[in-house]
């Protein structure tokens, strides 16, 4: 298995974290998807709410993922994703957008290759990235998950504002194309199988762990806070406000802590981190709906605070994977945390789609944020509570 630190970034990470960068850019795309609806005369914000959210039906999928990549390897299930990902892209490139059953189904098929993407992609640097600084490893590779909104979504919502939208739709299918060359060059690494057929690790087994529920369940919450910008476009172009600055400036923002901050989260304490960046990046997004947010520099001021913390929570949750896992458990912990994951983001866009259809985007953006933020504080002084109980030796106090 490929070990490797903070001090020795080598080539296995750059490869992992160009695959992340690509799937990355595929899903991003997808951000101006309400723009591109309304540029072709689609304007219901539940119907649009429902197409953004559907991308996360493929949630279902998540918990299988694990299974999937310990019977067919990493490599397969990379490949074939990509490939998923390129035939749902060219599926929406030529749907008319007024077909809302086909558009719905295309969104979930991209949302399943997604899914196995990620979700494989994940595990396999939970085995690839080992070590006193696996904090600083997963934070170099997570910070190109938000590096599209700065070299690719500005140019997609150029396109769109110039009226070339299929040109538009034609960039998610080739970030698509561009995960199935980069799964064939990533390194083998060693996976650990049950000795005996059907002693593999159990779903129960896994949930029998608190720590593994409380890391669940905080992840939901974060995600759920994260979610808004699934609607962003929507309320930016309520308010006549370009949404890149807040995109580009959040990119810049969290890639920044990810790589020259990387050592932090190895530093800081994860969980009191996570819960408290969550806090931080509610309020900020908030802020967007704000009328002391003005204009596009408004947008780019709130883009930066809320990457800055977006960019640092994530990867300590991420870092908790290990923490809270086994070696053998950590392809079902990696699944499952994915799959609460994309709860979050199937149900909050129709939500906030819903409740902006009585309320608008502006009010809608404050309710939902304001009402997030007592939960996390609540799970997260939960948490800690329990981490000053005996764990079992899997289980890392930070």
């Amino acid at each position: 298995m490929a070990h490797m630190s903070a001090q020795r970034i080598g080539k296995n990470v750059w490869a992992i974290s160009t695959a992340n960068f690509f799937i990355a850019g595929f899903t991003k795309c997808y951000m101006l998807l309400p723009a591109y609806m309304a540029a072709s005369g689609v304007v219901d914000p539940g119907r649009v709410g429902w197409l953004m959210g559907s991308f996360y039906i493929s949630s279902f999928v998540r918990p299988f993922v694990g299974w999937f990549t310990d019977s067919a390897g990493f490599r397969r299930v990379l490949l074939f994703s990509g490939a998923l990902a390129s035939l749902s892209g060219l599926g929406i490139l030529v749907t008319n957008p007024r077909s809302m059953v086909f558009l719905t189904g295309w969104r979930i098929l991209s949302g399943v290759a997604y899914s196995l993407f990620a979700v494989a992609l994940t595990a396999y640097q939970s085995l690839a990235v080992t070590g006193e600084d696996r904090g600083a490893g997963l934070s170099v590779v997570s910070s190109t998950t938000n590096l599209p909104y700065l070299l690719v979504v500005p140019a997609c919502e150029a396109l769109l504002a110039a009226g070339f939208l299929k040109t538009f739709l034609l960039i998610p299918v080739l970030m698509g194309v561009g995960t199935c060359v980069l799964a064939l060059r990533l390194p083998q690494v060693d996976m650990l199988r049950p000795a005996k057929r059907g002693s593999g690790v159990k779903t129960a087994a896994v949930l029998a762990n608190p720590q593994v529920r409380m890391l669940l369940q905080s992840v939901f919450l974060f995600c759920a806070v994260d979610a808004g910008l699934l609607s962003i476009s929507a309320l930016g172009r309520e308010r006549g406000i370009s949404v890149s600055a807040f995109f580009a400036a959040s990119a810049v923002s969290s890639l920044a802590i990810r790589f020259f901050g990387r050592s932090l989260v190895d530093r800081l304490p994860r969980v009191r981190t996570s819960w408290l960046c969550a806090v931080a990046c509610a309020l900020f997004m908030a802020s967007c709906a704000l009328p002391v947010v003005r204009g596009a520099f408004g947008f780019g001021i709130c883009g930066i605070l809320y990457g800055l913390f977006i960019g640092l929570g994530y990867p300590e949750l991420l870092a908790l994977i290990i923490d809270v896992a086994p070696p053998e458990q950590r392809s079902r912990v990696t699944s499952l945390f994915w799959f609460f994951m994309g709860l979050s983001y199937l149900a909050l866009p129709v939500v906030t789609g819903y409740l902006a259809a009585v309320v608008r985007y502006r009010a809608a953006f404050v309710l939902l944020n304001l009402a997030l933020i007592p939960l996390v504080v609540f799970l997260g002084l939960k948490w800690e509570k329990l981490q000053t109980k005996p764990l079992a030796p899997a289980e890392n106090q930070h």
